[in-house]
């Protein structure tokens, strides 16, 4: 009888997967702020004049120059260093499964990978889990106000960004018998079809919701812009 238990215990045991063990600790970013303006002695043409040529040797693209209006449009796109134009805080992923233990904390605005397990386990004894590739792109468009003051000239930047991502992901598969981790080459990196809306947020806001993911402007492009202004 006591056989026939270890037996039955032996049986279960085989036919469950290892399961991994994950957890994820996100920490938001702290608002400061950003001063987007700026004032100069020079008289509002040639302040005009200098930033529009200024502004044309950037990789900033020009979309509108209405000098009667005193209003200047500029955009742009980046998908590396994201993280020195906005800030959305920090994520704390661990992952462990039998001998593989992964730890990947990293800036959330910017690229980044992590492990974590796969919903369905069809491949039992075996466990199945998912190598994921965050791949974030951002991009920002600002009205730059130039107006004539008492002291001179004052500029403004007053920037509206968009921060979002796609991800793909790699399948692995540990084998319990083997104690061996191995990517599944024939799956192919695949591409996640779940979907998260785009965080917009303008200067000196705060964009995206709690718990998920919270962005602010770091203040580089707007002073990027306003360096351009001599005083």
């Amino acid at each position: 009888m006591r056989y026939s238990y270890l037996f039955i215990l032996l049986l279960l045991t085989s036919c469950a997967s290892t399961p991994a063990n994950f957890s994820s600790y996100y920490t938001p970013p702290t608002l400061t702020n950003v001063q987007n303006n700026k004032s100069v002695d020079s008289n509002f043409d040639d302040v005009w004049d200098e930033l529009v040529g200024d502004l044309a040797k950037t990789f900033y693209v020009i979309n509108n120059i209405d000098k009667q209006s005193r209003l200047l449009n500029v955009s742009f796109r980046v998908a590396d260093n994201i993280s020195s134009y906005i800030d959305c805080g920090v994520s704390d992923v661990k992952f462990s499964l039998a001998s593989k233990q992964l730890d990947s904390k990293y800036k959330v605005a910017d690229s980044s990978s992590h492990f974590v397990e796969a919903d369905v386990q069809n491949s039992v004894p075996n466990t199945i889990y998912f190598e994921y590739f965050r791949l974030p792109s951002l991009e920002g468009r600002a009205n730059i106000y130039v107006a004539p003051s008492e002291q001179g000239t004052t500029v403004s930047v007053n920037t509206r960004y968009e921060w979002s991502f796609r991800a793909e992901y790699d399948t692995y598969l540990y084998a319990p018998l083997y104690n061996s981790h191995n990517r599944i080459a024939s799956a192919g990196r695949r591409s996640d079809t779940r979907y998260m809306e785009p965080v917009t947020f303008n200067t000196n806001q705060v964009g995206g919701r709690a718990p998920e993911v919270q962005c602010v402007s770091t203040g580089k492009f707007e002073n990027d812009i306003l360096d351009l202004v001599e005083l």
